[in-house]
């Protein structure tokens, strides 16, 4: 009758380490802060603000958008970006990406559209 006790209780065992192995791997990948996603169409380009951020503000100006991002102010318009009031000339078919970092920082980058 011992031996039978014995195998119920390593069973019991297993099944316990079974659990905490699927709890485990069903945990792993979700430790990171989860990050936004925001698309903006601005005349034939795209805008495409990412990242870890709380704070994100557009409006339309005239002639583009202005997105207030963690703070930081950038401007799209048809020929231009402008980040934090430092200019820069757009191609025609040239797509912004702005990437919010955990400390806050701005990452711009320009791309041609693919």
């Amino acid at each position: 009758m011992a031996w039978i006790m014995r195998g119920l209780v390593a069973i019991a065992l297993a099944l316990g380490l079974v659990i905490v192995f699927v709890l485990l791997i069903g945990n792993i990948g979700s430790r990171d802060d989860a990050t936004e996603t925001t698309t903006l169409t601005v005349g034939n380009r795209t805008v495409t603000v990412a990242g870890h951020y709380m704070n994100l503000s557009q409006e339309t100006v005239s002639d583009g958008v202005k997105i207030i991002v963690e703070g930081h102010e950038i401007m799209v318009t048809a020929d231009q970006l402008s980040v934090d009031g430092k200019a820069q000339v757009l191609e025609p078919e040239e797509n912004v990406t702005i990437y919010v970092t955990k400390d806050g920082t701005a990452q711009v980058r320009v791309a041609p559209a693919k």
